[in-house]
C-alpha cells in the first residue's frame, strides 16, 4: 500500500484521529446557561466554588475547605472543577492550595473577581464595562498560575445568578457559562436552623440519592462549596461527605469528568 493510499483511507475512516472525542451535548436553562453535560452519559461533574469576604476577614465566606477537598479527590483518584473568586487568589493562605489544584490536574477557573451581584429580579446591575474591569482583575490572577483564557474559559456566574444580558456580556468577553444542575441542595449549607430554607446535611444527602434513584444523575453539575461557614459542625459541611458521595456514585456506575474534558471535546 502506498503512503498516499494509506493517508486517503485514514481520512475516510477517521483513523487519523483515533482519540477524537465527540462534541459535547449541553442542556441549558431559560437564560442559555449550561446545566448538564452529555445527559446520555453516566458521568458527574464535581464543581467547587468559594469566595473570601474581605469585610470580615473570611469569617463568613472563605476558601478554607479547599485542602480537605483536594485530599479527598486525591485519595479517590477523581478530578474536580474549581471556581474560587479572584479575591481568593490573593489571600496568602490559599496560594499552596491553588497551586495544588493546577499541579494535580484539576480544572481551575473562577466566577468573577469580587463576587459581583450581576442582576436582581431580572434587572442587570453590572454594566458591561464594569464587568470587563472585574474580569480583567480575575484573569490577572489566573495568569499568575500559568493559565491562559482558553484553559479556563468555562466559568460559573457569581452567586450562580445571571440574566440573559449578563450572560451575553460575559460571552462577549470570551467565556462560556455553566451553573450547577437543579435538584441537589448542597448550596444551602450556609443556612442555619432559624432560617426558612434551612436543610441539614442528612436532608441534603437524602435529596441527592432520591434524585439519583428517580431521575438519574447523568451529566449533572454537582456543586459543593469549599467553604467553612460559621457556626457549623464538621458533620454539617457537605465537603466532609465528599468521599462517601464519590464512593456511592462509583458503586452505582458513575464516572467523573471536569471542564477540561469539555474543552478538549470542543476543540
Amino acid at each position: 500500500m502506498t503512503a498516499c493510499v494509506a493517508v486517503a483511507l485514514a481520512l475516510l475512516t477517521g483513523c487519523d484521529k483515533p482519540n477524537r472525542t465527540a462534541a459535547p451535548v449541553f442542556v441549558k436553562d431559560e437564560t442559555g446557561i449550561v446545566r448538564r453535560v452529555n445527559p446520555d452519559e453516566k458521568n458527574v461533574y464535581l464543581v467547587f466554588t468559594a469566595h473570601y469576604s474581605e469585610n470580615d476577614k473570611g469569617y463568613f465566606e472563605n476558601f478554607d475547605g479547599v485542602i480537605p477537598v483536594l485530599n479527598t479527590l486525591k485519595e479517590k483518584d477523581v478530578k474536580g472543577s474549581f471556581f474560587p473568586t479572584g479575591v481568593c487568589f490573593v489571600q496568602p493562605q490559599y496560594q499552596e492550595a491553588i497551586q495544588r489544584i493546577v499541579d494535580e490536574g484539576h480544572y481551575l477557573s473562577s466566577h468573577s473577581y469580587a463576587h459581583l451581584v450581576l442582576c436582581e429580579q431580572g434587572k442587570t446591575l453590572v454594566s458591561a464595562d464594569s464587568l470587563a474591569r472585574d474580569f480583567a482583575k480575575m484573569e490577572a490572577q489566573l495568569k499568575r498560575f500559568g493559565l491562559e483564557k482558553k484553559q479556563y474559559r468555562w466559568l460559573i456566574p457569581p452567586y450562580e445568578s445571571c440574566n440573559i444580558e449578563s450572560r451575553e456580556n460575559m460571552e462577549a468577553l470570551g467565556y462560556s457559562l455553566l451553573n450547577p444542575s437543579e435538584g441537589p441542595i448542597f448550596d444551602l449549607d450556609w443556612t442555619t436552623p432559624d432560617m426558612t430554607d434551612y436543610k441539614t446535611i442528612d436532608q441534603m444527602l437524602a435529596r441527592l440519592w432520591e434524585l439519583e434513584e428517580t431521575e438519574g444523575l447523568n451529566g449533572i453539575i454537582l456543586l459543593i462549596h469549599a467553604m467553612n461557614y460559621p457556626d457549623k459542625q464538621d458533620y454539617e459541611r457537605p465537603y466532609n461527605h465528599l468521599g462517601d458521595i464519590i464512593d456511592t456514585l462509583k458503586a452505582r456506575g458513575y464516572g467523573f469528568r471536569t471542564f477540561k474534558d469539555v474543552i478538549a471535546a470542543e476543540e
